[in-house]
C-alpha cells in the first residue's frame, strides 16, 4: 500500500461549502508556529499535534511505523484564523 499524498475534507451544506480538513506533504518551508500544527501518518492516517519540527523521522504512535520527517502530511488550514 502506498502512503496517501494528500487529504481534503469538504463538507457542503446547501450552497455553502467549508474546508474542514486539508493536509499536504510537509516541506523545507513548512512551520509549526507557537500553537503547534497537526501532523497526519500517510499510512494509517492518524492524527497526532506536534510543536516543533525539528527532527528527520518520528514513529506514528498509532501504527507504531517509522516515517520520514518529509512524507508526514500536515495540516494546511489556519487555526487562528477560524472563527470559533
Amino acid at each position: 500500500m502506498t502512503p496517501i499524498q494528500a487529504s481534503k475534507h469538504i463538507q457542503i451544506r446547501g450552497n455553502k461549502q467549508t474546508v474542514t480538513e486539508d493536509y499536504a506533504l510537509m516541506s523545507k518551508r513548512s512551520r509549526a508556529g507557537k500553537n503547534g500544527k497537526n501532523l497526519m501518518c500517510p499510512h494509517c492516517q492518524h492524527v497526532s499535534r506536534i510543536y516543533h519540527l525539528s527532527f528527520s523521522s518520528l514513529t506514528c504512535p498509532s501504527c507504531k511505523t517509522d516515517v520520514d520527517k518529509y512524507e508526514w502530511l500536515i495540516d494546511q488550514t489556519d487555526t487562528w484564523r477560524t472563527p470559533k
